[in-house]
C-alpha cells in the first residue's frame, strides 16, 4: 500500500442486524484497497450485533464500534458515526448491504483520475445469491461520462443514477447528513449531487440488499416522510430554478409514494383495531388533500388511475367513522 493512499471512511448503523453482519464484514475484508476504516454505529441493539461488532473489532485495527442510544432513523446513527471519521472520502452501508472485493478500489481510483467529489459505482439490487444481477450502471449503462452537481440532482430524481456513491468528507462535512425523517436520506443525496463540481461513475458494484421486512418497507405513520421528502425537493426545485420537467418528474415520484403507501396500509390494515385504521386513513387522507393539485398535474395515466384507490380508501374511513361513533 502506498502511503499516500487516502483514507476512506465507511460508516454502518447497526440495529439487530446479527443476521447479516458476518456477510457484511467479510465483503469489507476481502477488499482490494486496504486504507480504510469502517464505523459502526451500533443503535442500542437487543440482539447479539454489539458482541459481534466487538469481535470484528479485535480481528482488524480498521473496525471502530461505538454504541448510541437508541432513536432516530439511520441518519441520526451516520451523523454519530460521522463524528469520529478520519477519511478523506464517506461510502455509507447499510448492516446488510455487500461490497464487491474491488469497490473501493475503483471508486477511489476514479476519484484520484478525475478529481470528482461523487463517485457513483455500479448499484445491483441483491435478493440473495442467485438473484443480484439487475441494478443501476453508470447514466443508462454509460460508466464515462463526468457530470456537474446539477445535472446528477436532476438524474437522481427518479433514479436514473443511485445515491450509494463514494464522496469527498469536505462534501459531507459542507452539505451535512439531514436528520428529518425516515427518508431523509434521499434529500441528503441529492443536496450532495447538488453541492458536488464533478460526479463520475466506476464499475465496482455496490449490492443494495432487498429487504422485504425492512422498515422502510412496513406500514407506519413515518412511511408519509417521504411525501414530506418529495416536497422539500419541490421547494428546493423551484428555489433554485429548475424547469417544469424537473417539477413534474418530482411529482410523478410523490404519486408513486402516495400509492406505496395506500397499498402498505391495505396489507397491513387487517391486523389494526379500528381506531389505528381512523388514525392511518386520516394521516393519508391529509397528505393526499395536502398534494391533490400536484398529483393532478402529473402527466402519467397510470399514477391517475392508481391513485382511483383512495375512493375506496375514503368510502372506509366515512364507515370507521360511524362504526366508532356507534360504540
Amino acid at each position: 500500500m502506498e502511503k499516500n493512499e487516502p483514507l476512506i471512511s465507511v460508516v454502518i448503523p447497526v440495529y439487530n442486524g446479527a443476521l447479516y453482519l458476518d456477510k457484511t464484514f467479510k465483503s469489507l475484508m476481502d477488499q482490494t484497497y486496504k486504507n480504510f476504516e469502517v464505523i459502526f454505529v451500533n443503535d442500542s441493539s437487543t440482539d447479539n450485533s454489539l458482541s459481534l461488532l466487538e469481535k470484528y473489532s479485535q480481528f482488524s485495527k480498521k473496525i471502530k464500534v461505538f454504541t448510541k442510544p437508541n432513536g432516530g432513523f439511520a441518519s441520526k446513527a451516520v451523523n454519530y458515526g460521522l463524528k469520529y471519521a478520519s477519511g478523506k472520502y464517506f461510502m455509507y452501508s447499510s448492516q446488510d448491504d455487500l461490497f464487491s472485493p474491488n469497490l473501493l478500489e475503483k471508486n477511489i481510483q476514479r476519484a484520484l483520475e478525475t478529481d470528482a467529489d461523487s463517485i457513483v459505482p455500479y448499484m445491483r439490487y441483491y435478493h440473495d445469491e442467485t438473484n443480484n444481477q439487475h441494478g443501476i450502471s453508470g447514466i443508462n449503462g454509460d460508466i464515462n461520462r463526468e457530470i456537474n452537481g446539477r445535472e446528477a440532482f436532476t438524474l437522481s430524481l427518479d433514479w436514473t443514477i443511485h445515491g450509494f456513491a463514494l464522496w469527498s468528507m469536505e462534501l459531507v462535512r459542507k452539505v451535512g447528513i439531514a436528520e428529518t425523517g425516515l427518508n431523509s436520506d434521499e434529500y441528503s443525496t441529492r443536496m450532495l449531487f447538488f453541492n458536488s463540481k464533478k460526479v463520475v461513475f466506476s464499475d465496482g458494484v455496490f449490492y443494495y440488499r432487498q429487504q422485504p421486512n425492512a422498515i422502510t418497507r412496513k406500514w407506519n405513520l413515518a412511511q408519509l416522510d417521504y411525501v414530506t421528502t418529495c416536497n422539500q425537493l419541490e421547494m428546493f426545485l423551484v428555489e433554485n430554478n429548475f424547469g417544469e420537467k424537473e417539477i413534474q418528474k418530482n411529482r410523478k415520484c410523490l404519486s408513486g409514494e402516495l400509492i406505496r403507501i395506500i397499498r402498505l396500509y391495505k396489507s397491513a390494515s387487517a391486523t389494526m383495531s379500528i381506531q389505528q385504521r381512523i388514525d392511518a386513513l386520516q394521516t393519508i387522507k391529509e397528505a393526499y388533500e395536502g398534494n391533490k393539485a400536484k398529483i393532478r398535474k402529473a402527466k402519467s395515466l397510470r399514477i391517475r388511475i392508481n391513485l382511483s384507490i383512495w375512493t375506496m380508501l375514503n368510502a372506509l374511513n366515512n364507515l370507521l367513522t360511524i362504526i366508532q361513533g356507534r360504540k
